[in-house]
């Protein structure tokens, strides 16, 4: 019996871990600009970002953390806190609406992105 539950509450542990970690937006992580952009040279004010887990979608020099989330379909309401990159200054923002068309392609405030990779190309 000793045995049997530390083995189990380590599987209790790891099937948790499992569920925190899973990406609440059905996206590929990473880099996303809009369809008329090349991924390659796109400019800062263009980029936004995707990292899974409880990260939101971000500006190039924002880091943003889904706080509250509704789902309606395929369309997702977040409502996110974001931080400067270079300030640390809180960013206030209202509900974002993101309809995500794909695992590599979504629309947002009117603009539809697509997936450029993990890494910025200058």
């Amino acid at each position: 019996m000793r045995i049997i539950r530390p083995i189990f509450a380590t599987g209790l542990l790891v099937i948790s871990s499992s569920l925190i970690a899973a990406d609440m937006l059905p996206l590929k992580q990473g880099i996303y600009v809009p369809l008329a952009t090349a991924c390659k040279g796109a400019p800062n004010s263009e980029i936004v970002n995707y990292w899974g887990g409880r990260s939101s979608i971000g500006a190039s020099q924002a880091e943003c953390t889904i706080k509250k989330l509704a789902k309606k379909g395929n369309v997702f309401t977040l409502t996110d806190q974001c931080k400067d990159i270079q300030s640390g200054d809180m960013i206030v923002g209202g509900p974002t609406v993101v309809k995500v068309s794909s695992p590599t392609s979504f629309s947002m405030a009117g603009v539809n992105y697509r997936y450029c990779g993990t890494k910025v190309r200058f």
